[in-house]
């Protein structure tokens, strides 16, 4: 509003020294007497007035254009930010719910594996138990003939603890020679065999070793694993001969 009131009065005084400039010599001129002198200025000022009204009218509709211009911008603008808000705020909904449904079907799935875990560390601990309680011997053996697991029994008869036996060769520690104390060929072991030609392997004149150096007759049964076809390894039951004769 400052800016337009200086506005109006630019364009008064403007019109106002035009006026005297172009009217003034012209009305002396031709105008001698006093009377005739003060009635020219006075057409003159009316006229001067009528065409000020007429220039400020003017400048007032374009000024209040503009400013309903600006508003109806102005406005636009708070729509257009009122709807990138409205909007953020349903994207961050959306996005909000999404991530609940993700947590939520995590947490299903982490709740479901841990479950599943847990039965199988169960269903593990009660094959222990049973294959621990077993009066033979028990050893597995993945492919390349190492032992994965050894029952009570077997480390009993060998002499052997479980963690001097889990991931070592079974035949290097008690299948490597025969009772006449010649060399018992790996190539040629039918224990380790099972685990390659997947053929159950039966033997019943035999001898393990023990840690300290022994040898005692057994007999055993020599299975292999398959999974899905494949050939995994093979199961070793075995018993000590000489306790059973």
């Amino acid at each position: 509003m400052t800016d337009l009131h200086r506005n109006h009065t630019l364009i008064s005084l403007v019109l106002l020294v035009y006026t005297i400039i172009i009217v003034a010599p012209y009305t002396l001129h031709h105008q001698t007497q006093l009377q005739s002198l003060v009635w020219s200025f006075a057409g003159w000022a009316v006229l001067f007035l009528l065409v000020l009204f007429i220039i400020i009218r003017l400048h007032n509709e374009q000024g209040r254009k503009n400013i309903a211009a600006m508003e109806e911008k102005l406005a636009e603008t708070e729509r257009n930010k009122q709807d990138a808000e409205d909007g953020h705020h349903q994207m961050m909904e959306k996005k909000l719910f999404e991530i609940g449904i993700i947590n939520a079907s995590l947490n299903r799935e982490v709740a479901e594996r841990m479950q599943a875990e847990s039965e199988s560390r169960e269903l593990q601990k009660q094959m222990e138990l049973i294959l621990n309680s077993a009066g033979e011997g028990i050893f597995g053996l993945d492919i390349h003939g190492n032992v994965t697991f050894v029952n009570t029994a077997a480390s009993l008869m060998t002499g052997w603890e479980r963690e001097e036996l889990i991931g070592k060769p079974h035949h290097q520690l008690v299948h490597h020679t025969h009772p006449d104390g010649s060399p018992h060929v790996p190539e040629e072991c039918q224990i380790n065999q099972a685990c390659r030609d997947g053929l159950v392997h039966i033997s019943a004149e035999d001898c393990f070793w023990t840690r300290e150096g022994e040898h005692f007759p057994v007999e055993y049964v020599s299975t292999p694993i398959v999974d899905e076809g494949r050939f995994c390894g093979a199961v070793v039951v075995f018993r000590d001969k000489s306790t059973f004769s």
